[in-house]
């Protein structure tokens, strides 16, 4: 969104209220009627998007989703801190072997069986080594969204949330090695090591390093001055400086090229491992409130910006890409869970957890139309947005009855923080 000096900048700002108002209703609605469906009320938001965007309605335009790239980027930290806040450390040390095991081999699997087939039905190299590495990121924001709707508890679910959290690390370095090749192929450029491997390493690393550091110091805020606070206010501290950590985040991946996920997911596994029970509780409380409201705009827009017209050009290819990814994201998490010794419940349904795509793999696309060709990348973008379409809106339905299958949802259970109303005073 373009502002200017003047009242048109006033004008600007209130016709993007009115496309958010629009947006938030919509898909408030249509979440409703999802559940009633029986469905993932995600589900429901998307469909209101697409209903929204320019492949049916047309009542927000490409134009004006370019204006929310701001808003999409701080719920995608919100989301990406909030994993990072269920890594606590004991918990997580004893499946660690487990989580490393399953996360590199679905990883690697889902690339290899993309890669093979693609190449061998099609013959354009760059064509599936770049799907291959696409394919191997998983979105971690629908995954959260349900599991925080359902309450879900048990070992699926304690699998689940770090390996989405590390698949993004695994998918960031794929991306860059598998990307460069490609470039490579097709003559725009020479194959660097520095761009295929050095780059993307130092990204994670960065992410890692910088996320770790707020995470300490947000640790030692919470100890040392929150955790002198009545608990009335605790919720509102918890939320100030979890909001302000994630806004810092977004800024910083931004500015320095890191990565939207992991900078603002280490934050959150850090300072978890700082505070207790209770201050874990109320923060979480405080900060799920809060982006509830921006967890239906965050996903009404990304079905906004689906194009229904993509399933007709992408063709063979991108349902090719769409069954080899479920097999090789059920099959590599199935074989990484064997290989693990993990529990047979673990084996048996971690694949089916792990097919929601989107935001990491726009991010990829966004990768994409600059370092390939027009006409490749479109190509690519075609067949990749085909897929997106599909797993954003199959994906979450599968997940919830999976978790649901296992005996691991406690919807109905269990009362929750829902007002700073319900944190009396010591």
């Amino acid at each position: 969104m373009t502002l200017i000096e003047g009242d048109d900048v006033y004008m600007d700002i209130y016709i993007f209220l009115f496309y958010l108002s629009i947006t938030l209703l919509a898909g408030f609605v249509f979440g409703k009627i999802a559940e009633l469906a029986k469905i993932p009320e995600i589900t429901g938001y998307i469909i209101a998007g697409v209903f929204l965007g320019p492949s049916i309605l047309n009542v927000i335009g490409s134009d004006a989703l370019q204006s929310f790239d701001l808003i999409t980027n701080f719920v995608l930290g919100i989301i990406a801190y909030q994993i990072g806040t269920e890594l606590w450390m004991p918990k997580v040390k004893k499946s660690g072997r487990s989580i490393l095991t399953i996360t590199s081999v679905q990883a690697i699997a889902t690339a290899l069986i993309v890669f093979l087939f693609i190449y061998l039905i099609d013959g354009r190299l760059w064509l599936a080594l770049t799907l291959s590495a696409i394919a191997t990121a998983t979105a971690p924001a629908p995954i959260m969204v349900i599991i925080k709707k359902i309450k879900a508890k048990g070992p699926v679910t304690d699998t689940v949330v770090p390996v989405v959290g590390i698949d993004d690390m695994f998918g960031v370095i794929i991306f860059g090695l598998f990307t460069s090749i490609a470039v490579a192929t097709i003559g725009t450029e020479g194959l660097s090591v520095q761009t295929a491997l050095i780059e993307p390493v130092i990204e994670v690393l960065l992410s890692v390093g910088i996320g770790s550091v707020f995470g300490v110091i947000l640790g030692f805020v919470s100890k040392f001055l929150i955790h002198r606070l009545p608990k009335r206010d605790k919720y509102i501290a918890y939320l100030v400086f979890s909001l302000s950590s994630v806004l810092l985040a977004v800024y910083l991946a931004h500015t320095y090229h890191l990565s939207m996920i992991l900078t603002p997911m280490m934050i959150g596994m850090v300072f978890t491992n700082f505070i207790k029970k209770e201050p874990f509780e109320i923060q979480g409380a405080a900060l799920s409130n809060f982006s509830g409201p921006l967890i239906i705009v965050f996903f009404t827009l990304a079905g906004a910006q689906l194009s229904l017209s993509v399933l007709k050009s992408a063709g063979l290819i991108a349902i090719l890409y769409i069954l080899l990814r479920t097999i090789g994201k059920i099959g590599g998490s199935y074989l990484g869970a064997t290989l693990a010794k993990s529990p047979k419940v673990v084996r048996n349904a971690t694949g089916f957890c792990l097919l929601p795509q989107g935001g990491v793999e726009i991010g990829m696309l966004v990768a994409v139309s600059s370092i390939f060709p027009s006409e490749q990348a479109i190509f690519i973008k075609t067949i990749v947005l085909a897929g997106i379409l599909f797993f954003e809106i199959v994906g979450p339905i599968v997940f919830k009855f999976t978790l649901e299958k296992v005996g691991e949802s406690r919807e109905k259970q269990a009362l929750v923080i829902t007002d700073v109303s319900q944190l009396e005073e010591e």
